[in-house]
């Protein structure tokens, strides 16, 4: 009576532990596709382009936890610009990759990959970068480096002298409208929430 007492326990232990591990790999295979946001704001440098400050949000998938693809866009203003004379504002709308190396932990370190177009009042150009950074909960810090070739319309002004039919020495200037390009590097640093 023991020895059939002992096995049904058994049985009914091991069904217990096989229906909840069912249901711990049903409730991982539900999870294995979701929703997620990132939102970012920060700052970008460099020594052509000046400093912008940014804010941007994606909005995608992760896959596992461990992968992240998504469209993002945002909108930036850049401070001042050795290249194109005066502040501005752009708008990216990129694609984003990130890879976290410890998902299921609280605090993972990400690779972060972002590349796409930029939108300028008056111009367009690329958008790209890669950073490296971490997620803490739902906190998230990048940190890295940026690509954004900007091809802008800007107004240039070209001061002359000329002698008048007098003999006198005037000065004049006159201004046209002329595309540039400029090339910026940046250091990009970046913080925010990731859902």
């Amino acid at each position: 009576m023991k020895a059939r007492t002992l096995t049904l326990a058994a049985l009914l232990l091991a069904s217990v532990s096989l229906s909840a591990q069912e249901q711990e790999e049903a409730k991982e295979s539900q999870e294995a596709i979701t929703y997620s946001n990132i939102t970012e704001f920060g700052f970008i440098t460099t020594s052509i382009r000046g400093i912008s400050f940014e804010g941007t949000t994606a909005h995608g998938i992760a896959i596992n936890k461990t992968h992240y693809i998504g469209l993002g866009f945002g909108i930036g203003g850049c401070f001042y610009s050795s290249t194109f004379g005066n502040s501005f504002a752009y708008m990216p709308v990129f694609l984003n990759y990130r890879f976290y190396f410890k998902p299921e932990k609280v605090f993972s370190p990400h690779v972060n990959v972002s590349a796409g177009g930029l939108i300028l009042d008056n111009g367009y150009g690329v958008y790209s970068s890669i950073t490296m950074g971490f997620k803490a909960g739902k906190f998230s810090f990048s940190s890295g480096l940026s690509f954004m070739p900007m091809y802008k319309e800007v107004e240039v002004v070209q001061n002359y002298d000329y002698i008048d039919p007098w003999g006198n020495l005037l000065s004049a200037s006159y201004s046209r409208q002329e595309w540039k390009w400029s090339y910026p590097f940046g250091i990009t640093l970046k913080w925010g929430f990731a859902f």
